[in-house]
């Protein structure tokens, strides 16, 4: 059963929501602040985390930022949730590592579906990792442990492994990516795998912020230049297909 940390001052939406995952077959837990949710983040390791952007004291954007940079077991999912509609929130929130965005109000269906699509990606990557073996995805300068949903990079042979934080949504594109080097995958195909069917994002815009900023994170670890695109490679016009190469 999946663990959903709802971090939300609003009790009367809070308890909508908990219902609502309730409702679903979910387990639900509330949190008032952002620093009560990651007290509680750390303790009960969720699946998923539904954030309220505009929280008292710590707000959503830290508490994301936060997120990221913890211990856990594996990085939970982040549903951002907002009343404000302007795009710089939600480039903010996905820029920090949410995974997804809605605008308050929303329909408890819709909250539902955003939600089970989060956790079918997750069933996708689990679907392909059979064995110990296809549980680590190993090259030159890339290793992915997709169990622990942990991402390391080196710069050669020579080099130790420097761990690279990422959004779940970015390890979910780049292990896609990887698995099959060489591949090229259409943006339509890695919307509908990553993100789900019912995701509303226009492909190139979602797919492609997700990209750069999976570029810039391997980038910084990688000590590589600005321009440089190593590991994720373009094909123009087409899509995106993982290379071992970091030149």
């Amino acid at each position: 059963m999946a663990v959903v940390l709802i971090i939300e001052d609003d009790a009367d939406v809070a308890d909508t929501i908990q219902a609502c995952i309730q409702a679903a077959g979910y387990t639900g837990y509330l949190a008032e602040t952002g620093e009560q949710g990651l007290e509680l983040c750390q303790q009960l390791q969720p699946d998923i985390i539904v954030l309220d952007l505009m929280l008292p004291g710590m707000d959503g954007i830290e508490v994301c930022t936060h997120v990221r940079r913890l211990a856990l077991r594996r990085d939970p999912y982040i549903l951002m949730l907002t009343a404000r509609r302007e795009q710089t929130d939600e480039f903010l929130g996905r820029a920090t590592g949410a995974d997804d965005y809605m605008t308050k109000p929303f329909s408890p269906d819709m909250l539902i579906l955003r939600l089970r699509g989060l956790l079918r990606r997750e069933l996708r990557l689990e679907d392909h990792a059979v064995g110990a073996d296809a549980a680590l995805i190993q090259y030159q300068y890339l290793r992915l442990h997709q169990t622990h949903r942990r991402c390391s990079v080196r710069t050669s042979l020579n080099d130790d492994w420097v761990d690279v934080v990422l959004s779940a949504v970015e390890f979910d594109l780049l292990a896609k990516l990887a698995r099959q080097p060489g591949h090229v995958y259409l943006r339509s195909q890695l919307l509908d795998d990553i993100w789900g069917l019912d995701h509303s994002g226009d492909e190139h815009t979602t797919v492609d912020s997700c990209v750069k900023r999976l570029r810039k994170e391997l980038r910084s670890k990688l000590r590589v230049p600005e321009g440089v695109n190593p590991l994720v490679k373009t094909v123009r016009r087409v899509g995106y297909k993982f290379e071992d190469a970091i030149d």
